[in-house]
């Protein structure tokens, strides 16, 4: 009985022992015959297969089952250490398996085309072009604190001297002079009956000539007016009327100082008058003129020299009778007589009204100052409708209201309309209280804007300029790209002995 005992536990250690021993001996068998042989390599190397079409080298890697491998692949043997590769590389006449390939040199970026559009998002202004400016009103009881307020805002501009305007002047250049060809007809007439020494004839043409002269004080020559009163005098001179000569003479030199009898055509007794008169009219004590317009800043002339802009107070004139001109660039020049007496003041106020260009301009600058184009994420049709028109690169736009309580307010919009940047919710405080919301605050934002130093950021028009990162469909798909790298590492990580499915999202195929 031991005996049968002894036996039987023998044969269970033998049986216990052997499977595991022809295990260890078929491994080891394996990774004999695995070793390659550097004999078999050379004979593949001296006796290629001529039949066969030498696969071109390339840079790619090439399928693994094409070549037998110098390193087995083995799948969950983590007793056994794997054979370090060999430090040189067994040559053949197929390219290197497990050579790995390069990443490719980082391409420069691909050269923005002409024609392609920039990113608006950070482009900085640059105060390259010229700027127009208006102050609209939304309501018609807001339309004199606009007008001040255009005012204030571009002198605030103009301080620096570093903001070029649009030169209205250009856009809207004054009219042509009327030609007075009934005034110089009745002058030349004139000339010839003094001429022939009829100087009858030759007073009422002249007196004639002067009226015609007068009624277009815009278009009229001070020079022709005040030879016009010479030969008027002296016409009246010769037919004996001494005190209608000098009356004649002090208009001529009032007209125009610079006036004097030729030597040649009149003799001393005309020359001898016509000086008394100018003595008498630099002894006179010079008036006063006021000029006022709206809108102001138009430019004031008289006979024919500019004196300053609107507002014009208490500007010195010779006494007498004066051909004062306003003009405002876009508007109807006013023109009037005005008599200026010694020591007093006259005054002189002019409405200028707009010309058909401008009021399409002013119409253009109310629709771009209301609530829908300031709150429009595009340029406005109209504002770019006055840079195209006005050649302006910048335009600036004021809007005043009112609020519930009947309390003026305005806002500030400034358009770069060749970049389509824009700056936006400059609010104004034409109370004066806030010091921070002042026009001259606003004017300085404008100057900043204009001038680079600050650049807001802008969404692009159309479909192409919208950020990704505000478009929801951007965040779902990369919240399930992340969810599904996440999966594809716990994977990974968590079972190495079966393949990951990208497909299924599970292990195996």
């Amino acid at each position: 009985m031991n005996t049968f005992r002894r036996l039987a536990l023998l044969l269970t250690l033998l049986l216990a022992v052997l499977p595991a021993h022809a295990q260890t001996t078929r491994k080891k068998a394996a990774r004999k015959k695995a070793t390659p042989s550097s004999k078999v390599v050379k004979a593949k190397k001296k006796k290629p297969n001529t039949k066969s079409q030498k696969p071109p080298v390339t840079d790619e890697p090439t399928d693994v089952q094409d070549v037998e491998s110098a390193q087995p692949l083995v799948f969950g043997d983590p007793e056994q250490p794997q054979p370090a590769t060999p430090d040189k590389p067994v040559t053949t006449d197929k390219p290197t398996v497990a050579t790995p390939v390069k990443p490719p040199a980082t391409q420069p970026s691909e050269p923005v085309h002409p024609n392609t559009r920039p990113s608006l998002a950070n482009t900085p202004a640059v105060a390259s072009g010229t700027v127009a400016l208006f102050s609209v009103a939304r309501t018609p009881a807001t339309t004199e604190a606009a007008a001040r307020l255009e005012g204030e805002l571009t002198r605030h501009l103009q301080r620096g001297g570093d903001i070029p305007f649009v030169d209205l002047g250009t856009a809207f250049p004054p009219p042509e002079p009327t030609p007075l060809t009934q005034a110089d007809g009745l002058y030349d007439e004139g000339r010839s009956a003094y001429d022939n020494l009829d100087p009858e004839a030759a007073e009422a043409k002249f007196r004639a000539a002067a009226e015609a002269y007068e009624k277009s004080p815009g278009d009229f020559r001070p020079e022709r007016l005040g030879e016009t009163y010479l030969f008027l005098g002296a016409a009246r001179l010769l037919n004996g009327d001494t005190a209608g000569a000098k009356a004649a003479f002090v208009r001529a030199a009032v007209a125009e100082p610079s006036t004097r009898p030729d030597k040649a055509l009149f003799g001393q007794d005309v020359q001898k008058a016509f000086e008394d008169a100018r003595a008498e009219v630099s002894a006179r004590p010079a008036g006063t003129l006021v000029v006022e317009s709206k809108p102001a800043g138009a430019r004031v002339s008289v006979r024919g020299q500019e004196l300053g802009v609107t507002p014009l107070r208490g500007v010195t004139v010779p006494a007498g009778h004066h051909a004062v001109v306003v003009t405002l660039p876009g508007h109807t020049p006013y023109a009037a007589y005005t008599e200026v007496k010694s020591g007093a003041s006259a005054q002189v106020k002019a409405e200028l009204a707009p010309g058909p260009g401008l009021t399409a301009i002013r119409d253009a600058s109310a629709r771009a100052g209301g609530q829908a184009a300031f709150e429009s994420e595009t340029l406005p049709p109209d504002t770019a409708a006055i840079a195209d028109r006005l050649d302006a690169r910048y335009v600036v736009v004021a809007a005043v209201s009112q609020d519930k309580k009947g309390r003026l307010k305005a806002e500030l919009q400034a358009w770069d309309v060749r970049t389509q940047a824009r700056l936006r919710g400059v609010d104004i405080d034409l109370s004066g209280r806030e010091r921070d919301k002042s026009p001259e605050a606003a004017a300085q934002q404008a100057r900043d804007f204009i001038q680079g130093a600050i650049s807001p950021r802008v969404a692009e028009g159309g479909a192409s300029g919208q950020s990704l990162l505000k478009r929801p469909w951007f965040w779902a798909v990369v919240g399930g790209a992340a969810a599904v790298t996440a999966g594809a590492v716990f994977v990974a990580t968590q079972d190495k002995g079966r393949p990951f499915n990208p497909i299924t999202g599970g292990t195996g195929f």
